[in-house]
């Protein structure tokens, strides 16, 4: 992430500016391992969440019910570069086709590591009331995009797709390598960039990607 700053403190920034969001709070498990993160957050003056590690979607539901959210966006901390502005967009047509759940993943156009999904409280309390299977519960919202006859579903798509030729999500070390180096190039032009300036670089900067140092 940016100069000595974890990555979850370095999205957390980069998501803070929003003009709409008026709660982030990081949900995470009541696991002994977890304790790093919740220490975090308190040192940090950042709002936290600890509910249920398998069952995501009751974490999610709890954690939304308390903060007496209406509309939720679900953001993973493997992605650091997410930025506000991008979420902004997403919130403004979230809004105004009044849906129930918007994405940019169905089908996913953007890097892999951009990933943002919306949902409002009301399709979010329907999966917890209803959802059976693991999978739904381990990962929030299937039970919502699998039920498009239950839920106005929309999607948020760039022109080109992105999603196969960039990896922008931190899994493997060399994952962390090349999201560094991005972070590195911005850091000495600006604070902030946006998903089309991480693109460009990628596409002018191709031995980044090739080159991996693991």
């Amino acid at each position: 992430g940016q100069k000595n700053k974890s990555m979850l403190l370095t999205l957390y920034s980069r998501i803070k500016p929003s003009k709409y969001i008026s709660n982030i709070v990081i949900a995470t498990t009541k696991k002994k391992s977890d304790n790093l993160v919740f220490n975090e957050c308190k040192k940090n003056n950042i709002a936290v969440f600890r509910g249920s590690e398998s069952n995501v979607l009751k974490r999610y539901f709890d954690c939304a019910k308390k903060y007496k959210a209406k509309t939720i966006i679900r953001l993973t901390s493997d992605c650091p570069l997410l930025e506000y502005n991008l979420i902004d967009k997403l919130l403004v047509e979230f809004k105004k086709n009044k849906c129930d759940y918007l994405s940019n993943v169905h089908p996913a156009t953007f890097p892999d590591g951009y990933d943002v999904e919306i949902f409002s409280f009301d399709a979010l309390k329907e999966a917890h009331n209803n959802a059976i299977k693991d999978f739904e519960k381990e990962h929030v919202t299937p039970y919502i995009w699998d039920n498009p006859k239950k839920f106005l579903l929309k999607n948020y798509s760039l022109k080109k797709n992105y999603s196969s030729k960039y990896r922008l999500t931190l899994d493997y070390l060399e994952d962390y390598f090349l999201i560094k180096e991005v972070f590195n190039y911005f850091s000495n032009k600006k604070n902030y960039f946006s998903v089309s300036d991480v693109i460009n670089y990628l596409k002018k900067n191709k031995e980044i990607i090739t080159n991996k140092k693991y």
